[in-house]
């Protein structure tokens, strides 16, 4: 009986922690999601960072090997079809 009335009397209360609580958890929930988010952006751009650096890595290399005669000859006979001294031109068709 005694509780009864407890509740009768603190009804306003118990509605007002329920509440509270339900909003709480709620933010929690987003703020957990939102966190999700923002992790999956900070993995996708520290991929972005890591491709960017072995790119410039690599094109450093490049211009560091340009000044380099057999990196120039590798060059020519890629791209141009270029062939070395003493080197004989075979096209198959």
């Amino acid at each position: 009986m005694r509780f009864h009335l407890f509740l009768l009397k603190n009804w306003w209360v118990i509605a007002f922690v329920s509440m509270a609580g339900a909003i709480y958890f709620q933010s929690i929930h987003k703020k957990n999601q939102l966190v999700a988010s923002l992790q999956g952006k900070v993995d996708l751009l520290t991929q972005a960072k890591l491709d960017a650096l072995e790119r410039k890595e690599e094109l450093l290399f490049r211009i560091q090997s340009q000044e380099d005669p057999d990196f120039i000859e590798l060059v020519l006979k890629e791209r141009l079809g270029v062939t070395g001294e003493g080197e004989l031109k075979v096209v198959l068709q």
